[in-house]
């Protein structure tokens, strides 16, 4: 693992610090290697945090993921640094910049052998006897409301309905997330997960909905959701939820 320690000081009380390393290709494309974050509230303890002081100096240690990784000739390693990386963080309540004085990183290198390993061929199990009913659908984009500003990442996983030929079990499964934020608005970040599972065997069938959605306010963290089951077409279970716990130094 890479080691990164930077000389920083934050115009907030609170706030993160992202690092990603890159393999940048002599065309400028870009795939990142490995990347890792910290609160800055946590930077000299997790267990007793303290808030930054604005403006003031301190030094923040952390380890980057650990990796294994050739870099081709010609390629360059990039250290991208920034202080939110949304939606793996929750945004701080306020937008704050962050001014590095110095920093280094402690990056290990191999240095090769003789020989390289290579593994054995790989052990499976028969195929799955199975037959699709309705194949699944993946997609990922990124819009952006040209109204409101906001921009939003969409994921829809509709992994399809397959029969079990061993015993008939159908399966089947659905799932959608969003992540939306405005870019100059942390408290506008919002996020919402729907996920459905189905079974069914003959004429008996069951299914279960669950629905989530995660907002913020300055002072708090709120997460509403319901929860749904179904035994044929008759609801059998159905919960609602709706909590909120105090943003402590987040």
């Amino acid at each position: 693992a890479a080691r990164l320690v930077l000389r920083l000081s934050s115009d907030k009380p609170l706030g993160f610090v992202v690092a990603r390393l890159n393999d940048v290709a002599p065309d400028g494309s870009s795939v990142r290697i490995a990347h890792g974050m910290v609160n800055l509230c946590h930077r000299d303890s997790r267990e007793a945090p303290q808030p930054m002081v604005p403006g003031a100096e301190v030094e923040v240690a952390f380890d980057i993921d650990q990796m294994a990784y050739r870099l081709a000739p010609g390629h360059r390693l990039r250290l991208a640094l920034s202080n939110s990386y949304w939606p793996f963080v929750w945004p701080s309540p306020e937008a704050g910049a962050l001014t590095v004085a110095a920093g280094r990183l402690d990056l290990p290198v191999h240095q090769g052998s003789d020989s390289e390993w290579s593994p054995p061929q790989p052990e499976m199990a028969p195929a799955w006897k199975h037959r699709v009913l309705r194949p699944g659908k993946t997609t990922r984009r990124i819009e952006t409301d040209l109204i409101t500003g906001k921009v939003a990442l969409v994921i829809n996983d509709d992994l399809g309905d397959a029969e079990n030929l061993s015993h008939g079990l159908i399966t089947g499964e659905t799932m959608s997330e969003l992540w939306e934020v405005h870019p100059d608005d942390p408290l506008a970040a919002r996020a919402v997960h729907v996920w459905e599972q189905r079974l069914s065997r003959g004429d008996w069938s069951v299914r279960t909905r669950a629905e989530a959605e995660m907002t913020g306010s300055a002072t708090h963290l709120r997460m509403t959701a319901r929860l749904t089951a179904w035994e044929g077409e008759r609801v059998v279970f159905d919960r609602n939820f709706d909590e909120e716990v105090p943003r402590l130094f987040v």
